[in-house]
This record gives structure tokens, sequence and C-alpha cells, in this order.
């Protein structure tokens, strides 16, 4: 019994420093105040798209922010592929938490380089915009079809017409963005495109093809007036593509 006293008398003794409501706290400095900040984002002459940003408030960690991309490195430099005006952000980080301040640049004009391959004007007639419709009078006379995965063209089978589809529209363009939209007799949906020119891949983000499958698709074919693509299922049943007939709008095969 004396034992379990010492116990429990122990117990209490450590329930009550456990409680005591004394706290140790530790006072934070005060963030850099914005008119303390100091940086410089430049252009280069004659070619506008590509950014020049430098931190030169001392003692902080800088972040960079600017649209398209971010970086932590004290002098970065980017390219900035589309013409307009965009918002650089600027965070300095001290012991006191981020201090943020903003410019804006303006570029005159698409960078020649970034889009230098002609398959983004094929797609997208650049910032003015293309739209792509079905193909059902293509040689294959099919809006889809089907075949093994290294086929191009579809050799297991070709589609009854679906006229609840054969009108949907799909924009491309680079006006400010990689922006895309369906366009449906009953909705339109927008969202982003991705294209990777060396592996010659298409897909979309937010949205999708007219009759797709949320899909990293083959570009089978694509020139001024034939958008083919394929949706490669490798993995699956032995391997196979659905392939998807477009072609530009008021072109007749």
């Amino acid at each position: 019994m004396k034992r379990l006293s010492i116990y429990l008398s122990s117990f209490l003794l450590l329930f009550a420093a456990a409680c005591d409501p004394k706290e140790d706290r530790i006072e934070l400095d005060a963030p850099i105040a914005a008119a303390d900040l100091k940086f410089t984002v430049t252009q280069t002459a004659g070619y506008d798209n590509e950014i020049t940003m430098e931190s030169l408030t001392p003692g902080v960690i800088p972040f960079w922010d600017f649209g398209f991309g971010i970086s932590n490195e004290t002098k970065a430099v980017t390219i900035i592929p589309f013409a307009g005006e965009h918002l650089i952000k600027y965070y300095a980080y001290s012991k006191g938490g981020p201090t943020v301040d903003s410019t804006t640049v303006t570029v005159s004009a698409n960078d020649p380089n970034y889009f230098s391959s002609p398959m983004w004007n094929l797609l997208t007639n650049d910032v003015a915009g293309k739209t792509w419709v079905w193909a059902p009078d293509n040689p294959h006379g099919c809006m889809t079809g089907g075949g093994s995965f290294d086929d191009i063209g579809p050799g297991w089978w070709k589609d009854a017409l679906d006229q609840n589809a054969i009108n949907d529209k799909m924009i491309f363009d680079l006006d400010g963005s990689y922006n895309f939209v369906l366009i449906t007799p009953t909705k339109t949906t927008p969202g982003k495109f991705k294209l990777d020119v060396s592996r010659k891949k298409l897909s979309i983000i937010g949205s999708d093809i007219s009759k797709g499958q949320n899909w990293e698709y083959d570009i089978i074919t694509l020139n001024e007036n034939e958008l083919v693509l394929a949706a490669t299922h490798i993995e699956s049943w032995g391997g196979f593509r659905n392939f998807y007939y477009f072609k530009r709008e008021g072109f007749q095969y």
C-alpha cells in the first residue's frame, strides 16, 4: 500500500507539472517591409520573351512566380512564350516570413523560337485559332475506328456515324496560353492542351477531344487540313488503338 501511495503521489506531481499554464514563447522577427524589397526584372533587347529576374534584397531566400513556372534562384532567366502582359511575383523569405511584391512585363509577340516546329501552327493557326470538325468523308469513311497498337489506320473495325457527336467542334489557339475548347450542340467545355512535338503526342487538360478517352493521344497525321489521332493501349488485349478522324472546318475531301 505504501508503494502504491508513492506511485500515486509521483503521478499527481507529474500531472500538475503538465498542467502548468506557463509557456515559453519565441517571438518571431517581423517580415521585411515591402518598401525594403529590392529586385530587378529586365527583358532582353530584341528578344523580349526572355526575362531576367534578380533578387537584390540582402539576407533573404528569393522565390519567383512568373505564371508559366517558378524559381528560387537569386538570378533566374526564363522564357515567356506568349505575347501580352504577364505578372512577375517576387517573394522574399526572411525569419519573419515572406514579403511579396510584383511587376508586369509586356511581351510583344509569341516566341518564334519556342514555337518553331510547324506542328504548332498546323494545329492552332497561332493566335487566330483553328477549328477542327469530324471528317466522315475521309478515305476510311468513318469518324472512329480500331486496330492493332502499331497500325496507322483502322484494321479491325469502323464505326457507324455518330449523329450525336458528328457536329462537335474543337478549337485550338495560342492566344496568351495553350487554349482548347470543345463545342457540342449542348455545351461548351474549355480547357488547355499540351503538344509534345518531339514525341508527336497531344493531351487535353480540363476537357477532351470529341468522343475522347482522356488520353495522351498519338498524332498519326497533322497537316493543313487533316488531324488524325489515336488512343494507344499497349497493355490491354494484346495492344490496340482507337482512331479519331478530324479535318479543318470547311475542308472537303
